[in-house]
């Protein structure tokens, strides 16, 4: 696993558990498993919400974006090509914004700008 990705993670309780992960460096092809591995860790110890705060992402490539993708799909595997309600992501960098745009993730991922807001929407 590379150390190119630091992982923080959080978790509030209330109706239904949601995971917090403060996500720090590369989002690529050397950290996808990474990411994966963890937020599965967290969606196996109760977890049926998750809130990804990438304000500490640096670079995001199409493999962070498959993550992203197979993430969404832990919390959600009978549901295909709708806005996912178990995922939200938050603060993502501008260099990142622009790959959720170009590759269309912002029209099934809801993006936003503080972690009491993503809170807030589920």
């Amino acid at each position: 696993m590379s150390e190119k990705l630091q992982i923080g993670i959080s978790r509030e309780e209330g109706e239904k558990a949601v995971s917090i992960m403060r996500l720090k460096g590369s989002v690529d092809a050397n950290t996808q498993g990474t990411l994966e591995a963890k937020a599965k860790e967290a969606i196996d110890a109760g977890s049926q919400r998750l809130i990804l705060d990438m304000s500490g992402v640096d670079y995001l490539g199409s493999a962070g974006m498959r993550a992203i993708h197979a993430i969404s799909r832990m919390l959600s595997p009978d549901e295909q090509g709708m806005r996912s309600p178990y995922i939200k992501v938050v603060s993502p960098s501008p260099a990142a914004a622009k790959v959720f745009k170009t590759l269309g993730f912002d029209s099934f991922i809801d993006i936003h700008d503080s972690i009491d807001d993503a809170l807030a929407a589920f």
